[in-house]
């Protein structure tokens, strides 16, 4: 990584690397390896998330278990990678990431929010969502999964079309993240996320985000 020209900083601790980005806002990612000494990654990914860093955060792990991987997105991580693995395309995981992060980030002049209901609204500025007047805090990776729903409202989304828009070349038996995330959102965006009203499954194919009046 730093001889891609980027700035990286390691630290020998999970404790320490929740106080080190709670801490310095200019982190534009983190990269937590499962077995970290002291707090392991799963808790340092759901304490970032819970203190509202919002980040891209990706886990490193010798584990290849479905259920470990599953249990690192539901805590808010946005990749999971597994030892070992070619140092070539962690870069580019990475690299995929912070583009997005950055694409998804400047919205045009003209469209600052996209109003869904009365009490829902995705703000592209901030990138999140605010919810009967208060933000959501979404995770980087449920902002984009939201965002592709939001721009194309009223469409039935494919789970595999979606699932590559935001994941991009990751491999297709990962696609069960995308049902994590949604669950995720719903949680978040809906009243009662066991009867949505925005986000629908359209069974057999994929989702749909249904305005409300």
């Amino acid at each position: 990584m730093a001889r891609e020209d980027y700035f990286v900083e390691a630290v020998p601790s999970g404790e320490e690397a929740v106080a080190r980005l709670a801490q310095d806002p200019a982190y534009d990612i983190a990269l937590l390896d499962v077995a970290l000494p002291g707090m392991d990654g799963f808790s340092c990914c759901r304490l970032l998330r819970q203190q509202g860093w919002m980040r891209p955060i990706l886990m490193l792990t010798g584990r290849s278990g479905g259920a470990d991987k599953i249990r690192g997105l539901s805590y808010g991580a946005d990749d999971y990678i597994t030892k070992p693995f070619d140092p070539s395309e962690l870069l580019a995981r990475i690299q995929s990431h912070l583009r997005r992060a950055r694409e998804y980030d400047v919205p045009t002049d003209d469209l600052r929010e996209i109003v869904l209901g009365p009490g829902l609204t995705v703000d592209l500025r901030n990138r999140d969502a605010i919810v009967e007047g208060k933000p959501a805090h979404l995770t980087d990776r449920e902002y984009e999964v939201l965002l592709l729903l939001a721009r194309q409202r009223g469409t039935a989304l494919g789970k595999l079309w979606l699932f590559q828009q935001v994941w991009g070349n990751a491999p297709q038996e990962s696609i069960k993240a995308l049902a994590v995330y949604i669950r995720r959102l719903r949680q978040k965006i809906e009243v009662d996320e066991a009867h949505p009203l925005y986000i629908q499954t359209v069974r057999g194919f994929g989702y749909k985000l249904v305005p409300q009046e």
